[in-house]
């Protein structure tokens, strides 16, 4: 009864929902110029692809705001960065590619010392649209084995992921743009000498 009579938690869930999108749209910006600063060494389409910013109430019952950048979806195939935010849960930012995106060198040993290195998580999940980092879905690449490596080459899909706790929300946008860096150094590792036809 307390808060269904008080309208001020709406008011203060909308303005931190607003500053999301502030930040997003800030992270957008940045992400362009490291795109752009980029763009010799990457695949065309990444260059190409506009930004989207949008929200939605009910991830696992609680509210999200999503940054889709650079981001191409089809039933055949996605080259996407998505930067997420979970109400109650965290930052994410997440390279998710498939179809004829997923190239097996993404699993090369030289690629997952490159994540290990930096510290990402795997999908392990069969359904590539899950967001969470419970184990069952997202896993630290440095707590997988050789036979779990080898499945992820059977996928036709590859997620890596990175989260900041939202206690750490005014660092949120240096991590993000940290980890968006990585996955373009990722990236150009997938795409070597300067291969950008697909």
């Amino acid at each position: 009864m307390e808060l269904v009579t008080n309208s001020e938690w709406i008011f203060t869930k909308q303005l931190i929902i607003q500053k999301v999108y502030h930040l997003f749209g800030q992270l957008h910006e940045e992400y362009k110029e490291i795109i752009s600063n980029q763009k010799l060494l990457l695949p065309e389409e990444m260059q190409q692809a506009g930004g989207k910013i949008s929200k939605g109430e009910n991830y696992k019952g609680l509210p999200y705001v999503i940054l889709d950048y650079p981001a191409t979806f089809s039933k055949e195939k996605i080259l996407a960065v998505r930067t997420f935010f979970w109400w109650g849960n965290f930052f994410s930012i997440t390279l998710h590619v498939s179809g004829k995106y997923f190239r097996k060198n993404m699993l090369s040993k030289e690629a997952i010392d490159f994540l290990k290195e930096n510290n990402f998580s795997v999908c392990l999940n069969d359904n590539q649209w899950h967001h969470h980092f419970h184990s069952s879905n997202f896993v630290s690449i440095n707590e997988i084995n050789e036979r779990e490596i080898k499945e992820l080459e059977q996928k036709n899909f590859l997620k890596i992921a990175k989260k900041t706790g939202l206690a750490e929300w005014n660092s949120a946008q240096e991590n993000l743009k940290e980890a968006f860096e990585e996955i373009i150094e990722f990236v150009k590792l997938s795409f070597p000498a300067g291969e950008t036809d697909l």
